[in-house]
């Protein structure tokens, strides 16, 4: 467990330096990440579902992401970056909007193109 934060810190750390990447959205990466820690478990394949303290941050992230589209920008290209970083199970990935009941498919994807990304509503 103690490394497992210690990947995150780590993470956290990295993203920090590219937040100036993200200025022209309301969130910074590093918050962005921030939300997903909980559910840091379930994306690095240790846990088969995510935790309630999981989606209960993934939905707080969601409301972000609903805001506007420089916010949803912004995560987007965090989620990009910190998934080429990480071994993120893309599979569990790709079902947390689903499993978590978000309304916007907050991606976690090395290859997604965010440009596209940011119209993409899950209602």
């Amino acid at each position: 467990m103690a490394k497992s934060m210690m990947r995150w810190l780590v993470v956290v750390v990295f993203l920090t330096v590219l937040v100036s990447r993200f200025a022209n959205g309301v969130i910074q990466c590093k918050d962005a990440v921030s939300k997903v820690v909980p559910c840091e478990t379930f994306l690095l394949s240790g846990d088969s579902t995510p935790s309630v303290e999981c989606c209960t941050s993934a939905q707080a992230l969601d409301k972000i992401a609903m805001a506007s589209q420089p916010d949803r920008k912004a995560i987007c290209e965090c989620f990009k970056d910190t998934a080429k970083s990480f071994p993120v199970n893309l599979e569990k990935a790709r079902k947390l909007p689903d499993l978590c009941k978000l309304n916007i498919k907050v991606v976690i994807d090395p290859n997604i193109d965010c440009d596209r990304y940011i119209f993409f509503l899950n209602l």
